[in-house]
Formats: structure tokens, sequence, C-alpha cells
């Protein structure tokens, strides 16, 4: 334990020192990109400032994942409308390349959230979607709610190759890597940190082969209850 808790201070100093001079560095870059615009400069700029957010977005990742794995992830749950949360991670999905087919109920779909982290995980899973299907192929996201149990599910389906079954057991481990559509490899902590938010909501995050080819992620968290409404007002 007290090794664990080393390493993770560690870990956490080590952010901090690389997480300021990357926001200079992001912010220097689109003030830059903005000022010379369409001049060669100007798109080495903007490639800088998409790196620098690249990888402050990854120093995010591996704080959530050092978080999830000392059980100090923690999630501020409020009244929420899961229909709501949706549409917001699809409208900051920025998948241009993809059609994006929202369907099934359209609210409100009452629970007690994070709508934050709710966020972060179906972004997690639609930018899945995204990079590991071919360019123009649609991505279906459908919300649904079940009786018994009272619970709200969120699938995202993609087209494309699908996932080995040789490498479904370890898909929610961390640091498990696949390859995408365009040949790179993600960071293996994005399901890694779902899984570990969606078990802070009482729910789970699960994949199943779809019918007809692709992959489908499911994020399935438990429904509000009456008690639960009568206690938050």
């Amino acid at each position: 334990m007290a090794e664990r808790n080393a390493s993770g201070e560690y870990v956490s100093l080590v952010i901090h020192e690389l997480r300021n001079p990357l926001i200079g560095i992001d912010a220097a870059a689109r003030v830059l990109a903005r000022d010379l615009g369409a001049h060669p400069a100007g798109r080495r700029a903007a490639l800088v400032a998409e790196e620098a957010r690249h990888l402050l977005d990854l120093l995010e990742s591996v704080t959530d994942a050092e978080a999830a794995a000392s059980g100090r992830l923690r999630s501020v749950l409020r009244s929420v409308d899961l229909a709501a949360v949706v549409r917001a991670a699809v409208e900051g999905a920025h998948l241009s390349e993809h059609e994006v087919r929202v369907r099934g109920v359209e609210g409100p779909v009452p629970v007690r959230a994070d709508a934050r982290r709710l966020r972060q995980v179906l972004g997690n899973l639609l930018a899945n979607a995204g990079q590991y299907s071919p360019a123009g192929s649609p991505i279906d996201v459908t919300l649904s709610v079940d009786g018994r149990p009272r619970r709200a599910t969120v699938e995202v389906r993609d087209r494309g190759p699908g996932i080995p079954a040789a490498q479904r057991r370890r898909l929610f481990r961390k640091f498990t890597r696949l390859t995408t559509a365009d040949g790179t490899r993600g960071s293996g902590l994005g399901l890694y940190i779902s899984k570990a938010i969606a078990e802070d909501h009482k729910g789970e995050v699960s994949y199943r082969p779809a019918r007809g080819g692709g992959s489908a992620f499911s994020l399935r968290i438990p429904l509000r209850t009456r008690a639960a409404a009568a206690r938050s007002r």
C-alpha cells in the first residue's frame, strides 16, 4: 500500500510538472495559428496546438487511471437527465467523418450521476467508434430504459472490423491497446477509466460484437428512484 501511494504521488508530481508547460505551449500555438492563418507557419502552429492538446488529454487519462487504480476516483452525484448528457456528448464528439444517429428515448431520463463523468465515458466510446471504423460509416447511439431492473442503457455501435475474440477479455484492463482504423494505437486507458466511472455509478460498461459486423459498447446505470428524488428536493 505504501509503495502504491508513493507511486501515485510521484505520478501526480510528474503530471503537474508537465501540465503547466503544455498549457502554455497550447495557448501560444493557438494564438500563432490564429494570427498567421493560412500561412504555412500558421498551419504548423495549429499542429503544435493539436499535439499539445492531445498530450494534455493523455495526462488527464493517466491521472484518472491512477485514481481508479487506488480507489480515489470519485463522482459528484446529482439529479441528471441522461438524455441531455447523451446529446451533449454527441455534440462534443467532433465526428465529422461519420454520420452519428441518435435513437431511442428523447428524455427526460432521470438518473443520479456525475454529468461530467458520464460525458467522459460516452465521449470515450464515441471517440473509439470513430477511430476504429472507416471514415463515412455511420455510428448509432441508442438510449433505452429497462423496467426490471430499473436502469438506463446507452449503446454506441460502429461499423468497424470488431474486436477479435482473443482480445475481448482484456478490453477493460489498463493499457490494453487496440489498433485503430488508420493503423495507430490508443493509450489503452479509456475503457479502463470508463469501467471505473461506471462502477462508481453502480453501473457497468460492456462490449458485444454487433450483428452484421462492428462493435457495440454499452453504458448501463440505475435510474433515479422516487426515494432518491424525494431526498434531493
